[in-house]
């Protein structure tokens, strides 16, 4: 590998799935995945399926905010997880109260738990690394200019600042491997996008117009996903390589 294709802008880790996550300086790649990434869920409380934000009833987790309060370390156990609601409240994953506090809001019973655990019903394939460039962010704003394309609306956990290229370059990544810093990962599929990216968050608006014009412009895609190949840790300002 040694074409340099981007350097790391932005690294993001979402300890909670389908909340909204946590702007980090660096990020652990094991063999498992992103340490600490999507490690727990809100499930249903009696079945144990675990809910997304892209299907009502459960399209309020994504106005969420979740965030460790303390770096988690390999090696030890993860720490606990500050949960955040739009009203202003926050409550922590080891009290016992925010079973019946996520319950309330969402209007039926669910429970916050592993997303490894073994009754627990994932609604998607588990993926190590969702990654994102400027490149197809800018080629997207530039069929969309009304729309807000910022990596936000696609929770990527790393995106890649590609200097003046513009494009859907990720395709052509596909089957092949990417270096980023010490760790490399196998590019091994598109992501393909759901309502979620649509769905009103922080200060971000609804807009139907993103899905359309990612389904429009480059067949429903925006990102791939990486296998880890080699373990390590990435930091910002780390540079991709092919």
């Amino acid at each position: 590998m040694g074409e340099q294709v981007g350097v790391i802008s932005e690294l993001w880790r979402y300890p909670v799935q389908s909340l909204r996550g946590e702007s980090v300086p660096a990020l652990d790649f094991t063999a498992q995945g992103i340490f600490g990434d999507r490690f727990y869920c809100v499930v249903e409380a009696e079945t144990g399926a675990a809910g997304t934000a892209a299907r009502p009833p459960w399209k309020m987790l994504v106005t969420w905010a979740a965030r460790y309060l303390v770096e988690p370390r390999l090696g030890r156990d993860l720490p606990v997880v500050e949960i955040a609601f739009p009203d202003g409240a926050a409550m922590f994953s080891d009290d016992t109260r925010i079973h019946d506090a996520m319950s309330e809001r969402i209007g039926r019973p669910v429970r916050l738990t592993r997303s490894d655990a073994a009754d627990v019903t994932l609604p998607y394939k588990a993926s190590h690394c969702h990654l994102l460039t400027s490149a197809t962010l800018k080629a997207l704003a530039a069929a969309y200019p009304a729309g807000r394309f910022v990596p936000a609306r696609f929770r990527p956990n790393v995106v890649l600042e590609c200097s003046e290229t513009t494009g859907f370059i990720e395709n052509g990544w596909l089957g092949s491997g990417l270096a980023l810093g010490s760790v490399t990962l196998d590019i091994n599929e598109h992501c393909v996008r759901c309502a979620l990216t649509t769905r009103p968050q922080g200060d971000l608006p609804m807009d139907p117009g993103i899905l359309h014009t990612a389904q429009q412009f480059n067949d429903n895609h925006v990102g791939v996903y990486g296998a880890v190949r080699q373990s390590g840790r990435v930091s910002l300002g780390d540079r991709a390589q092919r």
